[in-house]
């Protein structure tokens, strides 16, 4: 079998990794449009500040050798034709392949004007990051405007202050983070961005980029015009589904999948930030992307290839900001029929139920017993001889009196 996969991330080295491990002896080309090995973004973060490659090359940076995978760094895949099996490439080169998998990620974006000029950063590749950091370092940089205060946004804003650079952050409702925390749990967060010197402003919606050959400024729906040494666009993550057009693949906000991650098409899955998968809780089509995901729906994908007929459990809802001061997690929906709820001082625990099961919780500095209330929600489990204990600052394995979590 020649398998071929788009993409270098978490996703498409899994299904590559666990093939191996299962003692497939596949013809593996693994295509990316990034001059370096395979990386997990998530850690890019940690790499920029303290120069550890550990996190960032989680696998090494000779996994493709040890792997037996051709690896084609630097290379863009221009379009995909199924009816040939043929994945085509930047300068008219093209690859067969028995199988594909497409693990192609996703990118930063914004839905306003201007945002291709030069100078608006897009956070999401080690390409684009590693551009802004470095004109951050050679002194080029000292002022970076954020244009979206979500997840990733704030991520940026965390880094970027590490690196002493003066940060504003502009966010059209009225929280930070506002797809995943509720408005208590944003001003947890909030005020920690604020005391690290960051401005941000909410309700303030941005209408567009201008610029000529490189961005100028920023300009609001009020009119106000906003400037920077830097932007980047943070707003959204798009999953990177565009060479995939007249494919006749299936293709909604991602590339939709069935719960063995195959695609509509005989012969191509799709896993990772490109895959539209359902819901873990609800059942919704959605692309959830973040690492964890990505992993499982590779491992699935591998699974299949090796002959093993696995379901996908789903996807899940989850992220963690690990360098605010105050840890803060949330998992699952944002709120419920019902609320429980602790709290002193910038320390929170939420726990969302309906029907008297677990649908989402956020912790802000008290975090323990995280893995409890992700398994109890996982499994959806009648939570209500534990009410009184769940948002407890000591809440544990030992308040789990049910034999499956022993």
């Amino acid at each position: 079998m020649k398998l071929v996969i788009i993409g270098a991330g978490p996703a498409g080295l899994t299904v590559a990794e666990k093939l191996r491990a299962h003692g497939v002896d596949a013809d593996i080309v693994m295509i990316s449009s990034e001059p370096y090995p395979p990386y997990a973004p998530p850690a890019m973060a940690d790499f920029f500040v303290t120069g550890r490659e550990q996190s960032i090359y989680w696998k090494g940076r000779d996994v493709c050798d040890r792997l037996d995978i051709d690896y084609r760094s630097g290379t863009r895949v221009m379009e995909i034709d199924p009816s040939l099996k043929h994945v085509m490439l930047d300068g008219a080169g093209r690859v067969p392949y028995d199988h594909l998998v497409i693990a192609s990620g996703s990118n930063l974006y914004a839905p306003i004007e201007g945002r291709d000029l030069p100078g608006v950063f897009n956070f999401k590749s080690m390409t684009a990051a590693s551009k802004l950091v470095d004109e951050v370092r050679r002194g080029q940089v000292e002022q970076v405007l954020i244009v979206g205060a979500g997840f990733i946004g704030v991520e940026v804003a965390l880094l970027l202050t590490e690196l002493d650079v003066d940060v504003a952050m502009v966010e059209m409702m009225d929280r930070v983070m506002p797809r995943t925390l509720d408005l208590e749990t944003a001003s947890i967060v909030l005020a920690e961005l604020q005391r690290r010197g960051i401005v941000v402003r909410l309700e303030s919606k941005a209408s567009g980029f201008e610029g000529v050959t490189n961005v100028e400024n920023l300009v609001l729906d009020s009119g106000e015009s906003l400037t920077a040494d830097a932007y980047v666009a943070a707003t959204g993550v798009k999953p990177n589904v565009d060479f995939l057009a007249g494919s006749g693949l299936d293709v909604g906000w991602g590339v939709r999948v069935d719960d063995r991650l195959r695609t509509n098409i005989p012969g191509i899955s799709a896993a990772g930030d490109v895959a539209e998968t359902f819901d873990r809780l609800t059942g919704e089509q959605y692309v959830h992307a973040i690492f964890p995901n990505a992993v499982a729906q590779a491992k699935v994908v591998a699974d299949g290839l090796a002959g093993y007929d696995v379901a996908y459990e789903g996807s899940e809802t989850m992220n963690s900001l690990k360098h605010l001061g105050v840890p803060v997690m949330t998992v699952g929906a944002s709120s419920g029929s019902e609320e429980l709820r602790w709290r002193t001082g910038d320390q929170m625990r939420k726990v969302f139920l309906s029907d008297g099961r677990i649908v989402g919780f956020q912790l802000a500095g008290a975090t323990a017993g995280a893995g409890v209330l992700r398994s109890l929600m996982l499994k959806r489990m009648d939570v209500t001889p534990l009410r009184d204990r769940l948002v407890a600052p000591d809440f544990g394995v030992a308040d789990v009196a049910f034999p499956a979590l022993a």
